[in-house]
């Protein structure tokens, strides 16, 4: 019940990151965003503008896409092909030709809000949503001047974790377990040297010093001539800069690169992952060889869902009844503050 209410009330209700703009770069372009069971379509028109639908016909019900992404110049549903151009109209209606008082102008897909920032592409389920600009404001300094439009996608991981997904985003919250969890990490970004700052928009995050010997966090710790990140200054150089989006995105840029995480609840004990490595396009010419950050993060993203699946069983357990937050836990603490103000807004009602 808390699952289901969850999913109508906060990812219902709240501008989700869904995709990169570069994803969706040229004209019928399209990705299917596991938003709800059915999933939500995004698609780039012919007019260049996004469109974004249920992905249920006005028919029957049926999905009318099954593809996780692809390109088309229109959606076809496959239970009576009724056809509906990108921009959700629906243009034939096989079988309803004749029918009194049928306008086919009041049968296109379901629309559904959908706005571009620095290159991602967020979706809002509701009526009458908040501009994406007012809901992610006000933004982190740092992560305001940071050039991320022109990043991209080196590579995708998509995992499903057996765990909660509050559990993942309280992991991401913290760097107190990288001494036992990440020994590679912690060598790194000692956790040491790690802070938090807390805020009341739509951001929380943090972050870590890397160690004097190293340029990047990678498998040596060098960024073997890739170029920094837009916007970087000369302060930025030393640090990692971890951010999470209220309620499904998780940023952390590096000097050089950046990781996105995108966290889909798919069960009150399920997660869905999809995990993005962008670079600069100065960084992807003949020669780039990115597999020092690949392997390094590999092992790193494994450890987090091995520790958090371990953690789904044991919050479980009759014998668990609530721990402490360490002090250095307040990034998780925040966040935990947040899903207890929605509980009480919305389970009181």
């Amino acid at each position: 019940a808390v699952f289901e209410l969850e999913r109508r009330e906060l990812f219902g209700r709240a501008w989700l990151a869904v995709a990169r703009s570069d994803e969706l770069e040229d004209p019928g372009a399209f990705v299917r965003a596991p938003i709800t069971p059915e999933g939500v379509l995004v698609a780039r028109g012919a007019d260049l503008a996004l469109y974004a639908h249920f992905n249920v016909c006005r028919h029957r019900g049926a999905l009318v896409c099954r593809a996780p992404h692809g390109r088309t110049d229109a959606f076809v549903c496959p239970y009576h092909a009724w056809r509906y151009e990108l921009t959700g109209r629906l243009s034939s209606a096989p079988g309803a030709e004749g029918l009194e008082g049928f306008c086919a102008a009041d049968h296109g897909l379901s629309s559904v809000s959908v706005a571009e920032w620095k290159g991602f592409v967020f979706v809002n389920l509701a009526a009458d949503p908040p501009t994406l600009a007012d809901a992610l404001a006000p933004i982190p300094e740092h992560l305001q001047r940071l050039h991320l439009a022109p990043l991209r996608i080196g590579r995708r991981v998509e995992h499903d974790v057996a765990a909660n997904w509050k559990l993942l985003i309280e992991n991401f919250q913290e760097s107190h377990h990288f001494p036992s969890v990440h020994p590679t990490l912690e060598r790194i970004t000692p956790f040491a040297r790690s802070s938090s700052f807390i805020a009341d928009g739509a951001w929380l995050g943090g972050t870590m010093e890397l160690v004097d010997e190293a340029e990047t966090v990678s498998v040596d710790g060098q960024r073997h001539g890739r170029p920094l990140l837009g916007g970087t200054s000369e302060s930025d150089r030393r640090k990692v800069y971890d951010y999470f989006c209220w309620p499904n995105l998780l940023l952390s840029a590096q000097p050089d690169y950046l990781l996105t995480y995108r966290i889909w609840p798919l069960g009150p004990d399920r997660s869905r992952v999809t995990a993005d490595i962008l670079f600069h396009p100065g960084a992807m010419l003949d020669g780039f060889d990115p597999r020092d950050v690949f392997e390094f993060w590999d092992v790193t993203n494994r450890e987090d869902r091995e520790i958090c699946e371990s953690q789904q069983i044991g919050v479980a357990s009759q014998g668990f009844g609530g721990g402490r937050f360490a002090t250095s836990e307040d990034g998780t603490h925040a966040f935990d503050r947040r899903m207890a103000h929605f509980y009480l807004e919305h389970l009181s009602a």
